[in-house]
């Protein structure tokens, strides 16, 4: 059974509003009580969860003022500060996963679509019932580079029965990701839809142990990719990246070589590989430089 969405309703005047347009609401009906106003003065003196002298419980009213005041600010475009208010929000409190979608839809409007990921898969783990949760996880694998799992997420958007405003969307992006993967397809004969959903789940799985430092793990997913599809410039590419994060510059050197033969442009590759020179260098001034490369160099997506 769904539970109960407060959050299709305004939480200052209790009107019925798409979860999509609620921001824009709140900004244009109730700007003067966010900005300035009880929402803002119940959000900054109200803790969100109180010490009963039995354990902490949640605060329901200070929590629904921080999402008022959150969903306002992002409404004025003040992301960051948006964040800030949100995050202390507990996990315990009943539309968590709501506030986990505002947060994530901040973080794209930072840029930060690693952040943006994280919490748009929280909101889904915390309601999997929720049509739009699973857009928007679907939004963010597709800017991620994964066409597999984002055409996953909104499938089963419309398998959840959204409304007209979300199906729209849900069917105008799947429409994008067939001429996205018809033509990525016409360039690697050999390759069906299937194989090309196995290989970019590899690949995510290659770039998970890279972000955990297992290198010999994520080598083998990349070398799993470069295996059955020889033209792809990004598995060679990561290749090379986890080589020299391994401080093996023979094998990175020879990978990068690799991936900038089938693609001269690939921007990853090339960044990497004019870094390689002078990482070596540093490396052979300071072993200890490599623990704290992985920042500085870039990471290539499916």
């Amino acid at each position: 059974m769904k539970k109960e969405r407060k959050f299709r309703k305004c939480p200052v005047c209790g009107v019925n509003v798409n979860a999509y347009n609620l921001a824009e609401h709140l900004r244009s009906v109730h700007k003067d009580s966010i900005d300035g106003g009880a929402s803002h003065e119940r959000a900054k003196t109200n803790p969100l969860k109180v010490d009963t002298g039995n354990g902490w419980i949640v605060d329901t009213t200070a929590c629904e003022a921080a999402l008022v005041k959150g969903a306002g600010l992002i409404a004025s475009r003040k992301f960051k500060r948006a964040i800030k208010v949100l995050k202390p929000i507990p996990e315990e409190y009943s539309d968590i996963d709501n506030v986990y979608m505002l947060i994530g839809t901040s973080y794209i409007q930072l840029n930060r679509l690693d952040d943006a990921f994280t919490y748009f898969e929280k909101a889904v783990k915390s309601d999997p019932d929720y049509p739009a949760h699973w857009f928007n996880l679907g939004y963010a694998y597709l800017h991620k580079g994964y066409i597999a799992k984002s055409r996953e997420c909104l499938h089963k958007t419309l398998a959840l029965n959204p409304d007209k405003e979300v199906k729209d969307k849900a069917k105008e992006l799947l429409d994008g990701i067939k001429a996205v993967l018809e033509q990525e397809l016409a360039n690697k004969p050999g390759i069906n839809p299937e194989t090309y959903s196995v290989l970019e789940e590899r690949f995510r799985r290659g770039i998970d142990f890279m972000i955990n430092d297992d290198w010999g793990a994520a080598i083998e997913e990349f070398q799993y990719v470069a295996s059955i599809d020889n033209t792809s410039a990004k598995a060679y590419g990561n290749l090379g990246l986890t080589y020299i994060l391994k401080g093996e510059f023979t094998e990175a050197e020879k990978h990068l070589k690799k991936s900038l033969d089938i693609d001269p442009s690939y921007k990853p590759a090339l960044v990497n590989y004019r870094a390689l020179k002078k990482v070596k260098k540093k490396v052979e001034r300071d072993p200890d430089y490599l623990a704290n490369l992985k920042d500085k160099l870039k990471t290539g997506y499916f």
